[in-house]
C-alpha cells in the first residue's frame, strides 16, 4: 500500500528526488510512512473508503484508533448490522462525534428483510443530519426494489441545503417542502419517491437554479398528476414510471432551454406531453410501453401528441416495444414525419423488419445515419403493407447504416443489407454485425458471398461484415 501511495506521489511530482529516495529506503526497512502523514491527509485518504472499512483501520495503531471518527463522510449499509436499531444507533453516535461543521457526504443503504425491518427508525436520525454544509446526500431504501409497501418507505424532510451538489433518493416519502433552497445542486435522482403534490415536485426542481442532471422515477402511489419541469440550466432529463394505481390524466410539461438529452422509460401513461423549450442539439431516447386502450383514435392521439413534441429532434433512439406500439396505432395512417432527424438508432423484430423498416425510413426524409438492432421475436405480426415507393432518405441523404443481427437460416438480415445496397444512392458505409443466434441457425452455403458481390447503387459504398462468432471481418 505504501509503495503504491508514494508511486502516485512521484507521478504528481510532490517530492524532491532526495526526499523520495529517503522515503523509499524507509519503506524497504518496513517503516510505516503513511502513519507519519498529517491527520487531515489521513482523513482524506480514509474518505475514499466506506465507513465500515474506515473503522477497521482503528486497529492498525494508536495513531489510527480515532481517525475514522473525523472522516467527513458517512457511508453505511444496514445489512452490515445485526438489525436496524444497531445501524440507527451507530448513525446517532457518529453524528454526535462529528458535530455540525464536518460532514460533507452522507450515503445510507437500508437493506434488510422487509418483514423484519423497522423503516420508521431511520426518520429521526435522518432528521439529525445537518444539511447546510453537506455536498452529497443519498438514501437508497432497497425495501422497494421488488415493489415494497408504503409502510416501508423512509420519510424524509429536506431542510436548508446550501452546499448540496448531489441528491439521490430511492423509495423515500418526501414530506412537505417549505422554503427549500438548493443553490448548488447539479444532480438529482428521485427513484420511486413519493412527492406530496404537483406543487412540491415543481418547487423541488425550481429551487435548484444550477441543476444539470435530473432523473425521476414516478411511483405507483405518487400524488403528482401534472409534472412541470422548468429549469434554465437542465441538460439531461430521464423520466421513468411504473403503471399508476389510479389513472388521473397525467401530464408533463418541459421548459428547459438547455436540455440536450431526454429519456422516457417503462410505462407511458400521460394524456399530454409538451416541450416548451429545449436545446437546439437535442437527443431523445424512447423505451416505453404505451397504455392499451379500447378507443383506437384516443390511443393514436396520445401517441401523436408525444411524437409531435419531437418533430424537430435531430438524434433519436427507439426501442422495439415503443416502435411496435407506435406502428400498431397507425396501421391505417402514416407515421408522423421527423424532418429534422439525421441520426436514428432503432431496434425491431427481425421477421417484421422487411415491412417495418421502409415505413420507419419514410417518416425520416432527411436521415443520414441509421443504426438498427434486429431481435428475434417469433410472435410479431405486421399487417401494414410494405411501402411501394422508395423512402426519400434512401435517394437523397442516407450516408451510413450499421446493422446488428443474429444469424438466421432464412437470411432476413442479408436481405435487408441488400435492400440498402441496391437502393441507397448516397450510401458511403454499410456495416453488418452478425452474431450467433440462440437456436444455432446458420446461413446456407454461398449466401453471404452472393451478398458481398451484389451490385451497389452508390459507387462510394464500403461494405463490412463482422461475425462475432468466428471473430472474422470482411471488408469490400
Amino acid at each position: 500500500m505504501e509503495k503504491r501511495f508514494y508511486k502516485s506521489q512521484r507521478r504528481l511530482g510532490a517530492y524532491s528526488r532526495s526526499a523520495r529516495e529517503g522515503e523509499e529506503r524507509a519503506v524497504s526497512r518496513g517503516e510505516d510512512m503513511i502513519s507519519s502523514l498529517p491527520e487531515p491527509l489521513l482523513c482524506h485518504i480514509l474518505s475514499f473508503l466506506t465507513t465500515e472499512q474506515a473503522v477497521r483501520t482503528s486497529v492498525l495503531s494508536s495513531r489510527w484508533r480515532h481517525l475514522w471518527k473525523w472522516v467527513p463522510r458517512l457511508e453505511l449499509d444496514s445489512f452490515d448490522f445485526t438489525n436496524d436499531k444497531d445501524c440507527v444507533d451507530f448513525i446517532h453516535k457518529f453524528l454526535a462525534l462529528q458535530g455540525k461543521p464536518y460532514l460533507r457526504e452522507f450515503k445510507l443503504t437500508i437493506d434488510h428483510d422487509t418483514f423484519g425491518s423497522e423503516a420508521s427508525l431511520y426518520e429521526p436520525c435522518l432528521g439529525r443530519v445537518d444539511m447546510r454544509k453537506l455536498e452529497r446526500f443519498q438514501v437508497d431504501n432497497k425495501f422497494g426494489r421488488d415493489g415494497g409497501f408504503n409502510d416501508f418507505r423512509t420519510r424524509l424532510t429536506l431542510s436548508a441545503c446550501e452546499a448540496l451538489v448531489s441528491l439521490k433518493l430511492h423509495f423515500v416519502w418526501l414530506n412537505d417542502l417549505e422554503s427549500l433552497s438548493l443553490p448548488c445542486l447539479k444532480i438529482m435522482y428521485l427513484e420511486d419517491v413519493v412527492m406530496p403534490s404537483d406543487a412540491a415536485a415543481e418547487a423541488l426542481i425550481s429551487s435548484s437554479p444550477v441543476l444539470e442532471v435530473l432523473k425521476i422515477s414516478l411511483s405507483r402511489e405518487d400524488f403528482v398528476v401534472a409534472l412541470r419541469v422548468c429549469s434554465p440550466s437542465l441538460k439531461s432529463f430521464t423520466l421513468k414510471r411504473v403503471k399508476p394505481i389510479y389513472a388521473r390524466g397525467h401530464s408533463v410539461v418541459i421548459d428547459a432551454p438547455k436540455l440536450e438529452y431526454l429519456s422516457l422509460m417503462d410505462y407511458y401513461h400521460f394524456r399530454s406531453f409538451e416541450i416548451i423549450s429545449k436545446a437546439e442539439s437535442f437527443k431523445v431516447d424512447i423505451d416505453v410501453e404505451f397504455e392499451l386502450m379500447t378507443d383506437n383514435s384516443l390511443e393514436e392521439k396520445i401517441i401523436d401528441n408525444l411524437l409531435n413534441s419531437f418533430s424537430g429532434v435531430k438524434d433519436m433512439t427507439m426501442s422495439w416495444r415503443a416502435l411496435w406500439f407506435i406502428n400498431s396505432s397507425h396501421e391505417t395512417n402514416p407515421l408522423p414525419k421527423f424532418h429534422g432527424l439525421t441520426h436514428l438508432r432503432v431496434s425491431m423484430c427481425l421477421n417484421a423488419s422487411p415491412q417495418l423498416l421502409p415505413t420507419v425510413l419514410e417518416s425520416c426524409p432527411n436521415l443520414k445515419h441509421l443504426t438498427v438492432e434486429l431481435v428475434i421475436y417469433r410472435y410479431a405480426v405486421m399487417t401494414r403493407p410494405s411501402t411501394v415507393m422508395l423512402p426519400r432518405c434512401l435517394v437523397s441523404s442516407l450516408e451510413s447504416v450499421e446493422m446488428e443481427s443474429p444469424v438466421t437460416e432464412v437470411a432476413t438480415e442479408l436481405k435487408l443489407a441488400r435492400y440498402f445496397m441496391e437502393n441507397s444512392t448516397k450510401l458511403r458505409k454499410l456495416v453488418l454485425r452478425l452474431k450467433q443466434s440462440s437456436t444455432g441457425e446458420k446461413h446456407k452455403p454461398g449466401v453471404l458471398e452472393q451478398l458481398i458481390e451484389s451490385p451497389r447503387r452508390s459507387a462510394l459504398c464500403q461494405f463490412e461484415v463482422i461475425s462475432s462468432g468466428s471473430n472474422s471481418k470482411s471488408m469490400v
